[in-house]
């Protein structure tokens, strides 16, 4: 075959695709133009809402930060610049609880949400509500994300110690010990854990802290404070 034939061959083989793509286009011009639309819209729904969610995000996250600031806040009767204060602890609790439970509505089924509702849990410990705590943290540990579902283990795990329930309490430490977090390291679960073991089983809290006077830094000293209360130790 010549180059001439070739070349020939290949024009023609290049006209008859176009011809079919052509042709298909004009039988079916509606369907791929509304096709088109759809896509279209997809495309920019998406990009809507990846952008709606990264601001929804966003005014979470700061309506949790100024909640946490007031439950970090002072009561004192003193002007502290830069400081939240309240004067009662009273009109703190109130505030907060207010402040916490707003982000809960706002954003409800978020992390974020959830990461508030540790926040309750804390204010109501320190109300003496611990059955009411105990059930938050559960619902934390379930909906949080790891930062703060470790926090609610930890915390529950605490409640339940120094309740007496050191039963209930192990599995919780242990967990935490099993699947540790930057934010709750097995170290610190271990070391909670050691403290609470020191009056129903001191000579387990005793092997702890052995082993944990061995790690370097807060942990290792925090040990050994916590070894030197228990007596014959």
């Amino acid at each position: 075959m010549s180059e001439f034939s070739r070349k020939q061959l290949k024009h023609d083989q290049f006209v008859e695709e176009v011809g079919h793509a052509y042709g298909f286009y004009a039988t079916h011009k509606q369907p791929i133009l509304i096709g088109g639309a759809v896509l279209l819209a997809l495309i920019v729904g998406l990009t809507s809402y990846f952008g709606y969610s990264e601001r929804r995000e966003a005014e979470a996250g700061k309506a949790l930060d100024e909640a946490v600031k007031l439950y970090y806040g002072t009561v004192t009767t003193e002007q502290r610049v830069g400081y939240v204060t309240f004067t009662t602890s009273g009109e703190r609790y109130r505030r907060t609880t207010e402040a916490l439970e707003k982000v809960e509505t706002d954003f409800s089924g978020t992390e974020t949400a959830a990461a508030a509702d540790y926040y309750l849990a804390l204010l109501e410990i320190e109300q003496q509500m611990h059955d009411e705590a105990a059930k938050r943290l559960e619902g934390v540990i379930g909906k949080a994300d790891e930062s703060y579902s470790s926090l609610a283990r930890l915390t529950l795990a605490n409640l339940l110690a120094q309740q007496g329930e050191m039963d209930k309490a192990k599995p919780y430490y242990q967990a935490l010990i099993d699947h540790p977090t930057p934010v709750v390291p097995a170290s610190r679960a271990k070391l909670e854990m050691a403290r609470a073991m020191v009056k129903s089983d001191p000579a387990g809290a005793r092997t702890l802290l052995e082993e944990l006077m061995a790690e370097p830094g807060p942990v290792g000293a925090a040990a050994g404070v916590a070894l030197r209360s228990i007596p014959g130790a």
